[in-house]
């Protein structure tokens, strides 16, 4: 892990040298994080949970959604859940 940083940090020194460098290096940067290719769609598969499934049936829909993680975040505690 020290020798990944310290060739970063040694590529950034090297890039304020040279702002040609530099600026290559935020382009690429950049089109890493932001990508411009548009991802390919993929049809989603939306059924409707039955009124009398047992709520484990809605938990496991929920955590394989990724939506229970975000209910937790945002409702921390008992108390806010109950609410």
């Amino acid at each position: 892990m020290r020798r990944i940083v310290e060739e970063h940090l040694a590529r950034l020194r090297r890039a304020q040298r040279a702002p040609e460098e530099l600026e290559g290096l935020r382009e690429r940067l950049i089109a890493r994080l932001y990508p411009t290719a548009e991802a390919p769609l993929r049809p989603a598969r939306q059924e409707r949970i039955p009124v009398d499934a047992p709520d484990w049936l809605f938990e496991a829909e929920l955590r394989r959604s990724g939506l229970w993680e975000m209910m937790e975040r945002c409702y921390p505690t008992p108390l806010a859940q109950a609410q």
